[in-house]
């Protein structure tokens, strides 16, 4: 089903606006009537460059992109959270694929410096290739590297400008660190029904079906947190709107901003959440999402008004609630025990 005219033209707000302040109502109205905006006008924005390096890189021989996989794929690498990770259909080809990128590009503590393991690994640097591993792999982390300062830059914004129009200013200070912040570059490859069944634990909850039988490649489910999704040129994304699903149309250029369970939580209900799902469009589809986490420590246990959160009680701080949602959210990167 298409957007129709009661879903209405989601706001489409202006990048230099946002970051001089003069958006802030617009983004508490576009995240108060449809859970979600888009942000045009991007300057250092390249979403053909990064489409491209990305799809390069997906294309490189499996047996060079082992060389960068987490240690649940390649058990002699040492990385666990950041770098490539896949499922595999019942033939042994790739049908899902990622490369996980944060913000430490080199350890800047030691283990015994932590809480735990989990906080130790929140703080790992970066996997690049290295300059003369294939074409391009220098442009692969250029345009990347870029990518992910650009949107973390216009997180902390939205943090910033969601804290003062909601006079919430301890928001800001929740997202301080945000260690397991991630740029995800997603690749989807077209699969049969009987693939889906191996992507995820049948614990997990997901269904890869939509209900009126179509297949998914992302089931139907709520972010976390803060997500920044660039979907490039590629339709299949759909959003719930009261009790429906619409398509979510293609803005070119755009960068699409939503809101997870959490903030929903920690912003009593004012930063209401979007469920959104993606619908397999049986072609290779590209998307790289972006997830503004809180830190580490943050305190998630009290609203804005003080009431307990749902997730609070489950943990009083981010990092140890995060680590459960990795466990079963990642499947491509991590093991059920990866972070533990």
């Amino acid at each position: 089903s298409g957007i129709n005219a009661e879903y209405g033209d989601t706001p489409k707000l202006d990048y230099t606006q946002i970051m001089n302040g003069g958006a802030r109502e617009d983004i508490l109205k576009a995240m108060r009537d449809f859970s979600f905006f888009y942000i045009v006008n991007i300057p250092n924005f390249d979403p053909h460059g990064e489409k491209d390096v990305m799809k390069n890189f997906f294309s490189l021989p499996q047996q060079l992109k082992d060389k960068y996989a987490s240690v649940k794929n390649n058990p002699t690498n040492s990385n666990v959270l950041r770098g490539y990770g896949f499922t595999k259909n019942q033939e042994g080809q790739p049908i899902e694929e990622v490369y996980n990128i944060g913000q430490y590009e080199r350890r800047n503590i030691e283990l015994s410096d932590v809480s735990c393991r989990a906080e130790y690994i929140s703080r790992e640097p970066n996997v690049w290739p290295a300059d003369n591993d294939f074409p391009e792999s220098q442009k692969f982390q250029r345009v990347l590297s870029n990518g992910f300062q650009l949107r973390m830059k216009l997180a902390r914004k939205l943090v910033d400008e969601i804290a003062l129009g909601l006079e919430y200013l301890e928001f800001v200070e929740k997202f301080k660190e945000a260690e397991f912040s991630s740029f995800y570059l997603k690749k989807y490859t077209e699969r049969e029904e009987k693939d889906n069944a191996c992507i995820y634990t049948a614990d997990s909850g997901y269904s890869m079906k939509t209900e009126d039988g179509r297949d998914l490649s992302v089931p139907s489910h709520i972010d976390t947190t803060i997500t920044l999704l660039a979907i490039y040129s590629n339709g299949g994304l759909q959003a719930l709107y009261k009790d429906s699903w619409y398509d979510v149309p293609v803005v070119t250029g755009s960068l699409l901003v939503m809101s997870g369970g959490l903030i929903e939580e920690l912003s009593d209900q004012k930063i209401p959440s979007l469920r959104h799902r993606v619908i397999d469009i049986k072609s290779d589809r590209y998307s790289t999402p972006f997830f503004f986490n809180p830190s580490f420590h943050a305190n998630i246990s009290k609203s804005i008004s003080g009431k307990e959160t749902e997730t609070g009680k489950k943990s009083e701080t981010f990092g140890p609630w995060q680590v459960t949602q990795l466990h079963r959210d990642e499947p491509l990167l991590l093991h059920s025990r990866s972070l533990i």
